[in-house]
């Protein structure tokens, strides 16, 4: 079932792509996977369903706000907040914050050819680290919606791989019974890759990114991340350290596991738009 991959992408897909606080919505940036690259989201909305209260606070500017990577690369966010470093040099980066916000760094460890999410609450003189999220970026299997439901669940059984998942519907539910397992959907927020079911993740450690799931989510296992997707149905998050970054989550969410960080994410309070 591995199968070597050909430039498929991460999907770093803005937030406004679910649509913004004023109507506005903003093109995907891609990522081509293999690239080593960080993803800057810029003082996020804490939810209320968040678990950690140590979490710094963020400042109220979103836009405008350039990011600089001491290896020289530069990305300025748009209404989204979101930043695009790519490709950046693997290492411990440290990111200077300027533009509309004047001042203060933060450090971020980049893996080689691997994806890594970070949200940060600044303002004047100060940047903090609210969260990071990392994906794997070796041991990459590709499905596709020609593959029927068990093949596609029998990939995500198995620990330790990346699994990403070609534009189209997939009908059924899918379990991540592995742990490690990284989701990455094709496309921009909500588009290209359709889950027509459940999803049940209940390995530890696993990622869901860029999918759109049309039923209910279940995160039983611990530090499960899901970032820049779209739930319609429920959502149910029992582990402890999850991580629920900058998702549309239009059903109802329960936040139960201890240390779980809920930040950015439209349709869950205070937000309450959910296109």
């Amino acid at each position: 079932m591995r199968q070597t991959l050909a430039a498929p992408t991460f999907a770093a897909v803005l937030l406004a792509a679910c649509g913004g606080d004023d109507g506005t919505t903003v093109d995907p940036t891609d990522v081509p996977f293999g690239t080593t690259a960080i993803v800057v989201v810029v003082n996020p909305i804490i939810n209320d369903a968040n678990r950690d209260p140590t979490l710094p606070t963020p400042g109220a500017t979103v836009a405008g706000v350039t990011l600089t990577t001491d290896d020289g690369v530069s990305a300025t966010t748009g209404a989204d907040g979101v930043a695009v470093l790519a490709p950046v040099t693997a290492g411990a980066r440290t990111i200077t914050v300027g533009g509309a916000i004047s001042g203060g760094t933060f450090s971020v460890m980049a893996a080689d050819k691997a994806l890594r999410e970070v949200a940060i609450a600044a303002d004047a003189g100060r940047a903090d680290v609210m969260v990071t999220v990392d994906y794997k970026a070796d041991q990459a299997f590709e499905v596709s919606p020609a593959m029927t439901n068990a093949q596609v669940n029998e990939v995500l059984a198995v620990s330790d791989r990346v699994v990403f998942f070609r534009g189209g519907d997939y009908v059924g539910d899918l379990t991540f019974a592995g742990s490690r397992v990284t989701l990455f959907g094709e496309g921009a927020l909500g588009g290209q890759v359709v889950i027509d079911g459940d999803l049940h993740v209940t390995g530890s450690d696993s990622r869901i990114r860029g999918t759109h799931v049309t039923g209910a989510v279940t995160m039983p296992g611990s530090g499960v991340g899901l970032a820049f997707s779209r739930v319609d149905g429920a959502l149910t998050s029992e582990g402890s350290d999850g991580m629920l970054l900058a998702n549309a989550l239009c059903g109802a969410e329960t936040v139960t596991g201890s240390g779980t960080v809920a930040i950015g994410n439209r349709g869950a309070a205070p937000s309450t738009t959910c296109p």
